[in-house]
């Protein structure tokens, strides 16, 4: 199902009108219906207070499929993932061991030179 059909859904569901929805999110009933059929979409701050209004999340309002095999991550982008954290870590190990470095120094000088 598309964003379009779950939004006409959602909103029917609740006994909303094209008005009401456009009423409470500051926009036109053109757009809202719109929205519903396809021409246009929404912007992601809207989505949200979409998603809010319907106590659904942005996620489940926006993904075409709800299958759950198509959610989960491909062997090939979790090892993207595990390596990039990897970086990210090894960046931020090497800033904490160079601050200790630095303040190490900066202690044996001040012992040594006391001022």
């Amino acid at each position: 199902m598309t964003f379009h059909e779950k939004l006409k859904q959602c909103r029917e569901a609740r006994n909303l009108s094209q008005d009401d929805i456009a009423e409470a999110l500051h926009v036109s009933r053109q757009a809202v219906s719109k929205w519903e059929n396809g021409i246009n979409q929404p912007d992601i701050a809207t989505i949200v207070l979409l998603s809010d209004m319907f106590g659904i999340t942005a996620d489940r309002l926006l993904r075409e499929s709800e299958d759950i095999v198509e959610s989960i991550p491909v062997a090939s982008e979790l090892a993207i993932g595990k390596r990039r954290f990897s970086k990210v870590a090894r960046i931020v190990l090497a800033a904490a061991f160079g601050a200790m470095v630095l303040f190490a120094l900066l202690m044996v000088r001040v012992q040594i030179y006391p001022m």
